[in-house]
């Protein structure tokens, strides 16, 4: 018999047929369907357009062949992000057309698309389909769809250059430099509205830009001038007590305890419409959909002559996703901190990512302060250099100059309040001949070393002196004089290697140089080591540098110096005492001293030179931030940080404490009555005997045993 012929190990596929070529390109040739926005979120996002209802009127903007640009100024977590995405995946599914994504830096855009992007792909079938096959078509920054490219970049001139596109989102736009590309030595390239405008330039006619961003520019620029220019639209709810519609504003509708803690302001917030009606939160829900059937979502210009090419919206915190009673509890807190510290950092957060508002400073448009209000707020009767009640610590100052050193005390107490205790200067060495030369000759530094045992007289309200308070810390300017290539910092190293030489703890020594970053987020950014080592990597065991934000503190300050009661936030400069029949002072601090505090001058929103000499405001000014590092206060506004033997403790009435003053310990104030000292001493505490501690066998011992 024939063997059976075996089976082909393969098989031909079935021919393809036309029927299966046009299937597989029938995408290709399949007419646009006309679409809005919001309609294709909707079907391919899941999109539900009741939860925040003005959103669909700005997603629907952006696929207005009339419109060709379309800006937004919002609070943070509203949905912002979401309407750009869902522009994003009806660009790549319903008109392919080559858009730019701009996010504040490359991280940020790196982040962008590895979290929004990404998802987006993967959970939007329609997008993912239009995705090439190819394994460079998905990358970070780029991503290549079927007749177009999607770039995430950022704002640098050269992530611009050679990028024709016709659609561009410029994302958080209040993050970027208002010069994209400019240096000290030369200007930039302009804004990134202008550089994404000289993209578009080939789609004329087509193009269409997308601004938004959570306001941060206290200058009003940014995304509020974009907005400011076009419609500028606003929310108008319909109120459902009293059925009028008003513009809704957190500043002036949002009302609670201010006075309470914050659990207080949550508990009694509520919002009031125009005409008066109270509407508690449990109402939200009710001026969010009354938005459903009002023309535009309740959008209404305020600029009707504005043309339909730019249309511009403002999102007020009331009617994104934070609820009222949190938003109260976010304010009160901002109100508390600025209350107590002075800090207007919560302040500017709670307005610009919970309100959708831009923050003007609570100094800005006010009058600066000036000498004669300062000479209003001296304290007759205290005299320069002694310690009234109050303080519970005292720091000493030191700004540098080129043939002195200024010198100051500052003393401190409980909800941000202080006292300027002392002011002088050292100008010779100890044998009273020597100029001194801080920036020539760091030997000369060691003038200062003795002032970490000085002592300032505690005097009571009748003039008597009961005590001595002692330094906690010395804080040094390392920045340097007026003068060009004045630097104290080598002087200043000297100082703390010799201080610690003698023993002084590195925490009661403090050098710090003003930060240039006016925008840091933090009022004293962690200290960073002065040393380098030779192979790189910093010595860990040299002096700690802190470059605390000036700017801010100024701002501090200022606000201290503002206040008309003593109290929290209160600065008390001591007045010396009048020469008799006449107006003259004595004793108290001078005109000139006053003339320093008020040399510079807030001009938009940067601090000015008025006068040269402004050392006796760096003093208060790095006397705040000496306490901001760790282990003194930080953020904390009582007074349980200060080390018990550096803290000031008044005696019991009628007993007087005279502890030995230090050698440079100023001159005592006389007493104005005799007090009675208590003369008995106390008994003397029972001694314990102690015995020696048994000592163990270490590894050491056992070493040398084998």
């Amino acid at each position: 018999m024939m063997a059976a012929i075996p089976a082909p190990r393969w098989t031909l596929p079935a021919p393809t047929t036309g029927g299966d070529i046009l299937r597989r390109t029938a995408h290709h040739v399949r007419p646009h369907i006309k679409t809005t926005v919001s309609a294709w979120a909707i079907e391919h996002r899941e999109y539900d357009p009741t939860t925040l209802p003005w959103q669909p009127e700005i997603m629907d903007t952006l696929s207005d062949p009339e419109v060709a640009e379309v800006g937004m100024i919002k609070p943070s977590q509203c949905g912002g992000t979401e309407i750009g995405l869902a522009w994003l995946g009806w660009i790549v599914d319903t008109d392919p057309s080559d858009t730019l994504v701009c996010q504040p830096d490359q991280n940020m855009a790196g982040i962008f698309s590895k979290t929004r992007l990404r998802k987006l792909i993967d959970e939007t079938p329609a997008v993912k389909r239009k995705l090439k096959p190819t394994a460079d078509a998905d990358t970070v920054h780029l991503k290549l769809f079927q007749g177009m490219e999607l770039a995430a970049v950022w704002p640098v001139p050269s992530q611009f250059t050679q990028r024709p596109v016709r659609y561009g989102w410029l994302d958080d736009y209040d993050q970027y430099d208002e010069d994209i590309g400019s240096s000290k030595d030369k200007g930039g390239q302009g804004s990134g509205e202008s550089l994404l405008e000289g993209r578009n330039t080939s789609h004329e006619g087509r193009e269409k830009k997308f601004i938004s961003s959570s306001p941060a520019r206290e200058d009003g620029g940014g995304v509020e001038a974009f907005v400011e220019g076009g419609t500028d639209e606003r929310l108008q709810p319909i109120c459902p007590h009293c059925g009028d519609r008003w513009e809704i504003d957190i500043l002036t509708d949002l009302h609670f305890d201010r006075k309470g803690t914050a659990d207080e302001a949550e508990a009694s917030a509520y919002v009031t419409c125009a005409a008066g009606c109270v509407l508690e939160p449990s109402d939200r829900r009710a001026v969010l959909d009354s938005l459903t059937d009002l023309p535009a979502k309740g959008f209404v210009s305020a600029n009707p002559t504005a043309s339909k090419r730019r249309r511009s919206f403002r999102v007020d915190g009331l009617m994104a996703l934070t609820s009222w009673p949190k938003l109260a509890r976010l304010w009160r807190e901002a109100l508390m901190a600025w209350e107590l510290r002075q800090d207007e950092s919560k302040l500017r957060t709670f307005y610009n990512t919970k309100g959708g508002k831009n923050y003007r400073s609570q100094a800005s448009g006010e009058k600066p302060v000036v000498s004669a209000d300062l000479r209003k707020r001296l304290t007759m009767g205290w005299r320069l250099g002694t310690v009234p009640r109050g303080p519970t610590v005292l720091n000493l100052i030191i700004d540098v100059q080129h043939d002195r050193f200024e010198c100051g005390v500052v003393g401190y107490g409980r909800d941000g309040e202080r006292w300027l205790i002392d002011r002088f200067a050292i100008d010779v060495m100890d044998d009273g001949l020597t100029q001194v030369s801080p920036f020539i000759h760091t030997e000369h530094w060691k003038v200062l070393l003795p002032l970490f045992d000085r002592k300032y007289p505690m005097v009571d309200d009748g003039g008597a002196v009961v005590g001595h308070a002692p330094i906690l810390s010395i804080t040094v300017d390392t920045g340097g004089s007026d003068r060009k290539g004045d630097q104290a910092t080598a002087g200043a190293k000297w100082f703390w290697n010799a201080a610690r030489a003698l023993g002084v703890h590195q925490s009661r020594i403090t050098l710090v140089k003003g930060g240039s970053n006016r925008d840091g987020k933090k009022l004293m950014p962690p200290g960073e080591f002065a040393d380098q080592k030779v192979k790189g990597g910093a010595k860990r065991n040299s002096a700690r540098l802190w470059l605390p934000n000036v700017h801010k503190i100024k701002n501090v300050i200022d606000a201290k110096l503002r206040r008309q009661k003593p109290g929290p936030g209160y600065i008390h400069l001591p007045g010396g005492e009048f020469v008799d029949g006449t107006d003259q002072r004595i004793f108290g601090l001078t005109d000139e001293h006053l003339d320093e505090i008020t040399a510079e001058e807030l001009k938009k929103g940067k601090w000015e030179k008025l006068r040269a000499r402004n050392e006796t405001l760096d003093i208060l000014v790095y006397g705040e931030a000496a306490i901001l590092k760790p282990p003194f206060a930080q953020s904390r506004t009582d007074m349980r940080w200060v080390p018990k033997d550096y803290r000031i403790i008044w005696p019991a009435q009628g007993v007087i404490v005279l502890p030995a003053p230090a050698a440079n310990d100023p001159a005592p104030v006389p007493s104005a009555e005799p007090v009675a000292v208590n003369a008995t001493p106390p008994p003397p505490k029972p001694v314990r005997s102690r015995t020696a501690p048994r000592r163990s066998g270490g590894w050491m011992n056992r070493l040398g045993s084998r």
